[in-house]
């Protein structure tokens, strides 16, 4: 499918302009959306960050998708960094998860989008927020989280993904590695016994031998093929499911 792509903007609830790099399928029509959520390295110009999203981006577009990543750090002036193992610099969580709503409400006013279909997928910090979405941000049909953190860290404040399940009104995918030293197999399980008991629809995936952000592809020290290959392929037979394409007028 011939990709369309380009640097936009919207602006969020608080009227900050939020960059955001756009990939959407060439041809009349609506199709469905997905807001991406990044990794620690947000859009920055090195290999695991804007170039591997663009690529990500580009490769939903390819199937179908509109692929929109808005850049909630440097709109806000932060970029996180690493400190003694812990993650800091990051916009609070209610920040990000505010920006990224927004994102889903103007994707829905595009003249190439379906509206009813917006879903939201993300990666470590990316994938935490998509949970979160997928409990506070209305229009959200599908969410995908890759290795996002499902219990916070003992440092870190307010709630984890794991309290708002009940808020949680769309199916959820989760997808993590066995040997994640970041995120503990058993807050893993529990985050997936806890949709189970709250009758959501959800599935969760573990790959043995897979270590964290095992889809980035840029960072080879990580990277695991086999198990980025099965996880795309359930991915977007997650999301033909429940951002189903039947609404869509598209015509090529």
């Amino acid at each position: 499918m011939s990709v369309t792509t380009e640097t936009t903007s919207f602006k969020a609830s608080d009227g900050v302009a939020i960059a955001t790099y756009l990939a959407r399928p060439q041809g009349d029509g609506t199709f469905p959306a997905l807001v991406l959520g990044y990794e620690f390295w947000g859009m920055l110009e090195v290999p695991a960050g804007a170039p591997h999203m663009r690529e990500i981006a580009g490769r939903f577009a390819d199937a179908g998708y509109v692929a929109a990543i808005p850049d909630y750090y440097a709109a806000r002036g932060q970029q996180p960094t690493m400190e003694g193992g812990t993650i800091v610099g990051s916009p609070p969580d209610e920040q990000s998860t505010s920006d990224l709503c927004d994102g889903v409400h103007w994707l829905q006013t595009q003249p190439y989008v379906d509206a009813e279909r917006v879903g939201v997928i993300g990666w470590c910090g990316g994938g935490r927020q998509a949970l979160f979405l997928a409990a506070k941000c209305a229009g959200v049909r599908a969410a995908a989280a890759f290795y996002g953190r499902p219990v916070n860290r003992p440092t870190q404040p307010g709630p984890s993904p794991i309290d708002v399940i009940d808020r949680m009104s769309c199916p959820i995918f989760g997808a993590y590695g066995a040997d994640d030293r970041a995120i503990a197999l058993d807050s893993v399980y529990a985050f997936r016994d806890a949709l189970v008991g709250a009758g959501k629809v959800h599935e969760i995936h573990v790959y043995p031998g897979a270590e964290h952000a095992f889809m980035n592809d840029r960072r080879p020290e990580g990277y695991n093929a086999v198990a980025a290959a099965d996880a795309w392929a359930r991915v977007l037979d997650f999301f033909g499911r429940y951002l189903s394409f039947a609404s869509s007028s598209v015509r090529p």
